[in-house]
């Protein structure tokens, strides 16, 4: 399985063009499928990931009520979804209303959360990030189940 890890800072040129890291950029090419960004529904943050995660997403609206507010919650998030394209030098161009929801500016920070990930302005992900860590420290870390036994979070 293929995992979105690590965090990077690449610039954001004045056209819009972002540079996706080679780390992210080679999962891509070797499965074939297109990177879709779209709005984070409870961050100031675009998400990414692959065809796999939006079918998995699509998958779950269908088992769910078509009127439920939960099927509303991620049909939202769909319709901000965009099929992003490379070019040549690993860009992808971010529209206008991708760039003003994530408040980016010249440099895009990409936090790497598994099977997808998130593109951030670094000046609101660096005070998220140590405040994450900082309640980790004071014991606020969730529970963890590792091969069917549960455990406070202590790695």
């Amino acid at each position: 399985m293929d995992l979105f890890l690590s965090t990077f800072e690449n610039k954001i040129d004045r056209k819009g063009r972002l540079s996706v890291p080679a780390k992210y950029r080679a999962i891509f090419e070797r499965n074939h499928t297109p990177l879709y960004l779209y709005k984070s529904l409870t961050k100031s943050c675009l998400e990414g990931c692959g065809i796999e995660r939006i079918s998995q997403i699509v998958d779950a609206i269908d088992q769910m009520d078509v009127l439920s507010e939960d099927t509303l919650t991620l049909q939202t998030m769909l319709s901000s979804a965009q099929e992003m394209k490379f070019d040549n030098e690993g860009r992808v161009m971010l529209s206008d209303d991708f760039i003003q929801y994530a408040e980016l500016e010249e440099v895009a920070l990409f936090s790497g959360i598994g099977r997808s990930f998130e593109i951030w302005n670094p000046a609101q992900w660096r005070p998220r990030d140590a405040e994450t860590r900082h309640n980790a420290r004071n014991g606020k870390v969730p529970k963890l189940s590792f091969a069917g036994t549960h455990k406070q979070g202590n790695f």
